[in-house]
């Protein structure tokens, strides 16, 4: 009695056809999960940040200033004691934290309000320059996933200086990734 050790042509042919059909599929889920990750640590840097120069500026009874370092938010930020109001770091003010630029492929976007600064004091209300409240979004985006609502996250900062994170695609479709 002959026992054959392997696969007939057929039977390979199958396996493989399986294969190449289900590779894809695994592949775009991982790809998938990894810009859902790229995106929620990203998101979390800045949201702890924000809880940080809040916490700070309610500490030290001060304004606590958080300023992007470069064109755009995702090129790094500083916090720094803004003594003389005017949302730039000057000599003698205390440089707090520097933060890297995010991940590449990651966007941070700030609207009109949250562009260039974000600003807290010392009761913890997050206040422009002007004096008027600091309320806006930084929107977060993976440019590989261009228009694709469950790849972006929001980080909406309240008129009370509270910050919170949405991935809500019904409300980020009324906000949108700014490249």
């Amino acid at each position: 009695m002959c026992h054959s050790k392997g696969f007939s042509l057929v039977e390979l042919i199958v396996t493989m056809a399986v294969a190449f059909t289900t590779i894809p599929l695994a592949v775009s889920a991982g790809q998938s999960m990894l810009t859902s990750n790229r995106l929620t640590t990203s998101a979390n840097r800045i949201f702890e940040d924000l809880y940080r120069a809040r916490s700070e500026a309610i500490l030290r009874n001060t304004r606590v200033t958080l300023r992007k370092t470069g064109t755009h938010w995702e090129d790094g930020w500083i916090m720094f004691e803004d003594d003389n109001n005017n949302a730039r770091l000057d000599p003698g003010e205390a440089l707090l934290q520097a933060r890297a630029a995010l991940t590449p492929g990651v966007t941070l976007r700030g609207n009109r309000p949250v562009r260039q600064y974000i600003s807290y004091l010392g009761t913890g209300l997050s206040q422009k320059t002007t004096g008027a409240l600091q309320a806006g979004t930084l929107m977060l985006c993976d440019q590989t996933a261009r228009n694709q609502p469950e790849h972006a996250r929001a980080v909406i900062l309240a008129a009370s200086g509270r910050p919170r994170i949405s991935r809500d695609t019904r409300e980020l479709g009324k906000r949108r990734c700014l490249y």
